[in-house]
């Protein structure tokens, strides 16, 4: 296997495979024998990734369908979700991100890849609570899940599929 590693003013190291290559990024500080060990103590992950890569979900012939799909539910399905639990938004975007799948703006806007329609909706519901969770807290702290709770009871479930499953919706 091709490893990357790409040094940057980062705090954490973090893992991605890309066209059967482990891209590796550090910070500057981090030593090569700690990133190697960190690649060892991952390798279930990583090969887990290169394995989905080979067996993607996404017909590259409907991508535009799938797009099309998801500007249609995601949107709504933030709404409802949004209006039950007294959360506010400015504006929702559909992209094509590979790696990010949803993300959350200090300016209220909510990202979300079109990837997320081809999973259950479960996950779909999880994901958007997830990123109105954020609108209150801009972070991953005890106060974060809990209001990721009060949306979706069996989020530690849902978060624990999209590990497992995200690699194969990239194409």
């Amino acid at each position: 296997m091709d490893i990357q590693i790409k040094r940057s003013m980062r705090k954490s190291i973090a893992l991605q495979v890309k066209n059967s290559q482990l891209i590796v990024k550090a910070p500057f500080f981090v030593t090569k024998n700690y990133i190697m060990a960190f690649i060892d103590k991952h390798k279930n992950w990583i090969e887990k990734r290169l394995t989905n890569q080979k067996k993607s979900l996404i017909d590259v012939n409907k991508i535009e369908e799938y797009k099309k799909q998801a500007r249609s539910y995601i949107p709504k399905r933030v709404q409802e979700i949004a209006e039950k639990h007294w959360y506010t938004y400015n504006k929702i975007k559909i992209t094509s991100a590979k790696t990010r799948w949803w993300s959350c703006t200090s300016q209220k806007n909510l990202n979300f890849s079109f990837r997320l329609i081809l999973t259950p909706p479960e996950i779909i519901d999880y994901v958007i609570s997830h990123e109105l969770a954020h609108l209150k807290e801009m972070n991953h702290s005890r106060h974060f899940w809990l209001e990721v709770s009060k949306m979706d009871k069996n989020y530690k479930n849902n978060d624990k599929w999209l590990k497992d499953n995200a690699g194969y919706f990239v194409y």
